[in-house]
């Protein structure tokens, strides 16, 4: 079957990473944010996921995996996707960019990974997962957004136990979540044996409070956690990105 590469209605076709990672994405559906590009990076250069095999959680429109192989070099990628409209424009997004020798996509459910993987088959973990409670925050406008953006289809609990099952010892998992949960995420990663060992918070501004938090946990690792100077977004002029943020982006 011959996949189709070209934006099709209601679809876009959107350039990141200096136009090196074209993505497709749907007008009204799912659309990637700065979140994953910012993981796929920290999990590289503080993460240590720069060799080893490697699994993104809930990979959506492919964002991760293209990012780590087109701009940061990686290879032998697995990425799972539990919902098939969001998996087949995934596997488009794949061909477009020429990576599927690099990464292979799989469809299915992080709550099910002992019924396709083999337990501690991966040295990193990486997963941008669903933030908002089902009863907080706006509503999304369709399943394919909630399921994204809300504990619809999994929660905190379930990517823990996925990482820890599909994690060899001393492996990795690092994950993008809301700073306000930070001391949530850090209690559900230590009940999995997942021990947070680097952090770093993400600022809309200098002046403003952090939004996310970037997080790296060792499977079996010991209590020993660094805190990375913070990582700002914007500069003074809120349209523009700060020159890190600009060099992973553009």
């Amino acid at each position: 079957m011959q996949l189709e590469l070209r934006p099709g209605p209601g679809e876009t076709l959107d350039a990141i990473c200096g136009g090196e990672v074209q993505v497709l994405q749907r007008r009204l559906g799912y659309r990637f944010s700065l979140d994953p590009i910012l993981l796929a990076h920290f999990a590289v250069y503080e993460g240590g996921a720069h060799r080893g095999r490697l699994m993104d959680l809930g990979t959506g429109s492919g964002i991760i995996p293209l990012v780590l192989a087109k701009r940061l070099g990686r290879k032998d990628i697995t990425a799972l996707e539990l919902q098939p409209r969001l998996y087949s424009l995934a596997e488009r997004n794949v061909y477009l960019n020429r990576c599927e020798e690099q990464v292979t996509l799989v469809q299915g459910d992080l709550r099910q990974v002992d019924r396709q993987f083999a337990a501690g088959s991966f040295s990193h973990v990486l997963c941008n997962p669903p933030y908002r409670a089902c009863a907080t925050g706006r509503s999304s406008l369709t399943m394919e957004k909630a399921i994204a953006r809300h504990e619809v289809a999994c929660a905190l609990p379930d990517v823990a136990r996925a990482a820890r099952y599909l994690l060899a010892p001393k492996g990795g998992l690092c994950v993008v979540f809301p700073a306000a949960r930070f001391a949530e995420l850090a209690a559900v990663l230590r009940e999995h044996r997942l021990e947070p060992k680097t952090a770093r918070m993400v600022h809309p501004r200098a002046d403003r409070p952090a939004k996310l938090v970037l997080l790296h946990a060792v499977k079996g690792g010991r209590a020993d956690l660094t805190v990375l100077p913070p990582l700002v977004v914007h500069a003074e002029d809120e349209h523009a990105f700060t020159e890190e943020v600009s060099a992973m982006v553009e």
